[in-house]
């Protein structure tokens, strides 16, 4: 989950050389800008409102580099915190109901929290198939059908790339 007044909880990814700036917030296209501003400043940048992602390289060897980015960051982020959303909230849910896109993405988180689900219960349904062994026949023969129910369920939701 992200925090919205928290500047840390956009840096996804910190290695020496590069950093990866993730944030729902940053995929208002003001607010990328102004941060996309400061940071120009600093070093050449990468990135893609939509997904609201910054990719920053730089010479590993100048160690003081992440700080001052992380610095820039932190001075911003206050600034584009306080901003409300550009629409007002009535409007925001009145574009997502029609929004073909925003179905779509929610289909999709649907089936992610499906899938994970039904990883989830093919792994219990083993491991309990494995530990009923000894001792019940029918309780290993229930675990055994929980564990290809949730398989099926996986499969069903990547049908489309299990059978290519």
């Amino acid at each position: 989950m992200t925090r919205p007044n928290d500047p840390a909880a956009a840096f996804v990814s910190v290695l020496p050389g590069r950093i990866r700036l993730r944030h729902r917030m940053l995929r208002d296209r003001s607010r990328y800008a102004a941060l996309d501003n400061k940071l120009r400043a600093l070093i050449a940048v990468d990135g893609d409102p939509a997904v609201g992602s910054f990719l920053l390289r730089y010479d590993p060897a100048d160690t003081a580099m992440e700080a001052r980015i992380r610095a820039e960051v932190a001075a911003v982020w206050p600034t584009m915190a306080s901003d409300g959303p550009q629409n007002p909230p009535a409007a925001d849910a009145e574009v997502t109901a029609t929004d073909p896109i925003a179905r779509l993405r929610r289909r999709a988180q649907t089936r992610s929290t499906i899938n994970r689900v039904a990883k989830v219960g093919a792994l219990a349904g083993m491991a309990g198939t494995v530990a009923a062994l000894g001792v019940s026949r029918k309780l290993h023969a229930q675990m055994g059908i929980v564990a290809i129910a949730a398989t099926l369920t996986h499969l069903a939701v990547h049908w489309r790339r299990t059978f290519r």
